[in-house]
């Protein structure tokens, strides 16, 4: 896990570019602020003093970095999908997994995908999922972040299945984690089914489901 913070990259819309060191604190404070408070309530709750207040800036700091609250969120949403690739992603590469069982693999794409749905950065997937049918499709980087993670998995397991052939192959594994995210989001916003991220339960069943339905072996149940 890295921990050095991730840099924003110019040219996010309505994020103020910052050159010095002290406005890069600054704005990364505010970002570290937004995200703990959207562990906690939504966006639409959160008020710029609160955020000044938490990150030790003032409300006029707030301004000279981000136009607005939604400049802010678009801010958080590129913060948190570069945080997550660094803190989450960073050991999920083709070139460790293909040393692994394939079984493994999928165990791995479970772990990871749920460490990120349980990461500090709950709240900030929640809010851009809820947000999906906007307009500007805000859960749209996440996607393409989540894609990679896709390529990733068909690249360590392109000739593990020859009884399913490449292009089956292929299109299992993507399947594998259109349930996996599939469940999580549901999760993320309807945390009443039998089983759940944050009692421990969902991700045995997830692995044991990719399991099955790629017909490896499911392990006994400790």
């Amino acid at each position: 896990m890295s921990s050095v913070e991730p840099i924003l990259q110019d040219g996010i819309p309505g994020v103020f570019a910052a050159r010095q060191s002290r406005s890069i604190r600054n704005r990364d404070s505010f970002l570290k602020a937004g995200v703990e408070a959207l562990g906690t309530m939504p966006f639409d709750e959160i008020k710029i003093s609160e955020l000044a207040a938490a990150s030790g800036n003032s409300v006029g700091s707030f301004y000279t970095r981000f136009q607005d609250k939604e400049a802010f969120l678009r801010a958080l949403r590129t913060y948190a999908v570069e945080a997550i690739d660094r803190e989450h992603c960073a050991e999920f590469t083709a070139e460790k997994l293909q040393t692994l069982p394939p079984e493994d693999v999928l165990d791995a794409l479970v772990d990871l995908m749920g460490d990120i749905f349980a990461s500090r950065f709950r709240g900030v997937l929640r809010e851009n999922y809820t947000r999906i049918m906007h307009a500007d499709d805000p859960w749209a980087p996440i996607r393409t972040h989540a894609q990679q993670v896709v390529r990733t998995l068909h690249d360590s397991l392109s000739d593990a299945f020859p009884q399913y052939g490449p292009k089956q192959t292929k299109t299992r594994l993507s399947f594998c984690f259109q349930i996996v995210v599939g469940v999580l989001q549901n999760d993320l916003v309807n945390n009443y089914h039998v089983f759940k991220l944050d009692d421990g339960t969902v991700l045995p069943a997830l692995k044991e489901a990719l399991r099955a339905y790629m017909a490896l072996p499911v392990r006994n149940k400790e």
